[in-house]
This record gives structure tokens, C-alpha cells and sequence, in this order.
């Protein structure tokens, strides 16, 4: 497997109701800079939030960044484009699915393997089945994910679906039934820790859930996460401060077979008070010059590490 650094905007869903004007040390600084900073750190590849691209000069930047990545030695391992597939306004899904196609376009303009999104806007949480009915709001996350990876497969990318706390998709069993009706070999799977832990774990154990999911994974979000107070309703937590058995989740992986990505997911700079986006306690971590040093120092004592170390330390025996 293969130890990625995923890369935020500020503001990342461009709304303010939840945690304010969400700011983190380095939302404002450009890709490149951002890339730099990870190869010097030690990781494999760097993953990026949609919107983040969209902040740079976007024919310039496809010039220059895989070349960029190339000096470093960088993948590029995913483009996360959380987008609205479940909606009881046409409209809003429609923007949904147009955005993911644009994210695909730049992952295969810039190299990306795939293009990971949860199925927004939810139907638990927020509540859309108080307008949508079941079958319906199933029907459109099928529609929506078989044009985007028919999209996409034209273009070699993959379409990686989040199992999700409060959206339609969020069991396992539902996951595998999505990916079967759509019924193409570029839908994979994203292992998100956090979820797992507090929304799969209660139906099935983390490591027969992986099982399942097999091959199809290609993209696992590392992080930690706790319930509050229900599975629909979780949290984020430093590294450590949660449900997430690390150790169990890198030896199931292993188990597999796994040789994609393990991107280290912060989120709890998203400060959004004890329930909602964020930290529990409120404090959040916005700092990522520590975040991208002491998560890979973390996930090391659990025996995760990156590829390039793992040379380097042939390379010394």
C-alpha cells in the first residue's frame, strides 16, 4: 500500500451554517507548495479536494503540476469531489453531476486515479427521506453513478463511491448492491476509518467488512472518529482519540492484498461545535505543517509506512 496526504481548501463545501468560515494553515497555499511539502515529509502521493484545484490558474497549473510531481516522485492518488447524486431538486443534483464530470476531466488532465465522492446531499442525514421516498432517492444514486463512471471510463479514471454515515449507501451489503447494479469495472470502493468504526462496526466486524469489499477498494481515508450519538451522527478526533483500531485496519488490508492508497484525512479543523463537522471538543487542529509530520509519525507506531521509506530502508540493508 501506498501512504497519500489529502489536501484541503479553506471553506471546502463553500458554506458557512456548519463550521463558519473553515480556515486551515494551508488553504491558501498553492499545490505545488503544498506537493513540496509532502515529499519532504515522506509520503508516496498527495491527494487533493476538488475546489482546490479550482482555485489555480488551471492551464498553467495542468502544464506544470505532474511535471512537479514527477520531480518529486509524488502520485497522484485521488481527486475528492463530494457531490449532490440524491436530491429532491433536479437542479441540485444536476450541478452535482456536472461538477463530478468536471473533477474527472482534471483527474485525467493531471494524472489522478480516480475521483472519490460520497453520495450527497444524504437521505438519513440531513433527512431527505421526509421528501424523497426510498426507492426513489436508490433509483437516483444508481442513475447518477452509472453516467459519472461511464464518464469517466472513457477517460481511464475510476469512480470511487464513500460508504457514508447518513447517506443512502451506508452498510456494506448496500455499497456491494450499488456497485453490482451499476455494473461497471471502474466503480470501486472508499474505506473511510472513521466510518467504519462508528456506522459499519455495529453491523459487522472492520475486518470482515474489508473482506467484503476486496478488490474493490482502492482508496482508504485514514483517520479517527467517534460517535455522537448515534452512527449518523459522528465526529472527528486527533489520531489516537477515537474508536479506530489502526493496527486492525492495516492488517486487514494486508490481509487483501491492498496496493492502493491510505490518505491521512484530517478533518476536525472543520470546527463545528460537539455535534457537526470537527473536532468534539470544539479545539480543532488547523496547523497541517504538524498534521502532515506527527499523522505519519502516528500511523508508523501502528506499522503503516510509505513506500519510499520502505525502499530507503532496503536501501540501508
Amino acid at each position: 500500500m501506498k501512504l497519500t496526504f489529502e489536501v484541503w481548501p479553506n471553506m471546502p463545501w463553500g458554506r458557512l451554517e456548519a463550521a463558519g468560515p473553515a480556515w486551515n494553515s494551508w488553504g491558501d497555499k498553492p499545490l505545488v507548495w503544498c506537493a513540496e511539502r509532502i515529499a519532504e515529509s515522506g509520503y508516496d502521493g498527495i491527494d487533493v479536494i476538488f475546489p482546490k484545484i479550482l482555485e489555480e490558474d488551471y492551464p498553467r497549473f495542468v502544464e506544470e503540476f505532474p511535471a512537479k510531481l514527477r520531480e518529486l516522485g509524488l502520485d497522484f492518488g485521488y481527486i475528492g469531489a463530494h457531490s449532490t447524486f440524491v436530491s429532491p431538486r433536479h437542479f441540485d443534483r444536476e450541478r452535482g453531476i456536472a461538477s463530478f464530470k468536471q473533477a474527472v476531466d482534471a483527474a485525467a488532465d493531471l494524472g489522478a486515479s480516480s475521483v472519490c465522492t460520497l453520495l450527497g446531499d444524504g437521505y438519513y442525514d440531513p433527512p431527505l427521506n421526509i421528501l424523497l421516498s426510498r426507492k426513489d432517492a436508490w433509483a437516483q444514486a444508481v442513475g447518477a453513478v452509472d453516467e459519472v463512471a461511464a464518464y469517466a471510463a472513457d477517460k481511464g479514471v475510476n469512480v470511487s463511491i464513500e460508504l457514508l454515515q447518513g447517506s443512502i449507501v451506508n452498510r456494506v451489503p448496500l455499497l456491494l448492491r450499488l456497485i453490482e447494479e451499476v455494473g461497471r469495472d471502474n466503480v470501486r470502493a472508499t474505506v473511510d476509518t472513521g466510518t467504519f468504526y462508528t456506522t459499519v462496526k455495529p453491523f459487522v466486524g472492520v475486518k470482515e467488512a474489508i473482506r467484503e469489499l476486496g478488490d474493490l477498494i482502492d482508496l482508504v481515508h485514514v483517520k479517527d472518529e467517534i460517535g455522537l450519538p448515534s452512527i449518523a451522527q459522528t465526529n472527528h478526533t486527533w489520531m489516537g482519540g477515537g474508536l479506530v483500531d489502526f493496527a486492525e485496519v492495516r492488517e486487514a488490508l494486508e490481509e487483501i492484498g491492498f496496493t492502493g492508497y491510505c490518505s491521512v484525512e484530517w478533518e476536525g479543523w472543520q470546527v463545528g461545535g460537539n455535534i457537526g463537522v470537527g473536532e468534539p471538543a470544539g479545539l480543532g487542529l488547523a496547523d497541517f505543517d504538524r498534521v502532515v509530520v506527527e499523522a505519519k509519525e502516528f500511523l508508523e507506531e501502528f506499522g503503516y509506512s510509505s513506500a519510499r521509506d520502505r525502499q530507503a530502508q532496503a536501501g540501508k540493508e
